[in-house]
């Protein structure tokens, strides 16, 4: 039984260390995406098209476009009304359908069937609703860290993970009192974020 559990191992590490054929040239991938709001985010998902040029073995970089279908914090209101009657805060939230256009560069850390790599993707989302809150609209950015899993020469799965700080905006209203104030909030909103992807 040990002979046989060293047997299994041995071949597992040489199929994992095994050098891969990572071809230089164009290359093209779709990817399926899930995030979790850290803030003003409940969560989005979304799907996206990645081309671009693979340099060498370790390096690539291209550009996506993509679809995302958000749900956040569009409006925060707060009511002082006394000190016997208290305070009233109430956060409304909404559904966003957005585009996002970005660039990514991609670093692999060696040339083997399962290669793990490290990612960066900075861009642009674009809300296409008439609404003037845009919430999430304008510069984000995604650092990731992911591995690959190389199927053949022409098709390699990949799963990443990542932090996405996103330019957000909602309005907040403040009534304390009787005197009112309205301001549109800008930050940044951040993601933790799951890709899945298909590169072929």
């Amino acid at each position: 039984m040990r002979m046989k559990n060293i047997i299994v191992l041995s071949a597992f590490v040489c199929l994992c260390t095994s050098v891969f054929a990572q071809t230089k040239g164009y290359e093209k991938s779709v990817e399926i995406n899930g995030e979790v709001g850290l803030d003003n985010i409940n969560y989005t998902f979304g799907v996206s098209m990645i081309n671009g040029y693979r340099f060498n073995n370790y390096f690539f970089i291209g550009g996506g476009v993509g679809y995302e279908y958000l749900d956040g914090l569009y409006l925060s209101s707060y009511e002082h009304r006394s000190i016997l009657l208290g305070s009233i805060h109430d956060d409304d939230y909404d559904i966003r359908n957005l585009v996002q256009v970005f660039a990514r560069t991609k670093a692999n850390f060696t040339n083997t069937r399962i290669s793990p790599f490290a990612s960066f993707d900075i861009g642009t989302t674009i809300g296409l609703s008439s609404n003037d809150i845009k919430m999430a609209n304008g510069l984000f950015f995604e650092p990731a860290i992911g591995c690959d899993f190389n199927i053949n020469n022409n098709q390699t799965f990949y799963i990443m993970v990542g932090y996405n700080g996103q330019h957000y905006e909602y309005d907040y209203f403040n009534l304390t009192l009787g005197n009112s104030s309205e301001e549109m909030i800008k930050e940044t909103a951040g993601k933790l974020c799951l890709h899945l992807g298909l590169k072929f």
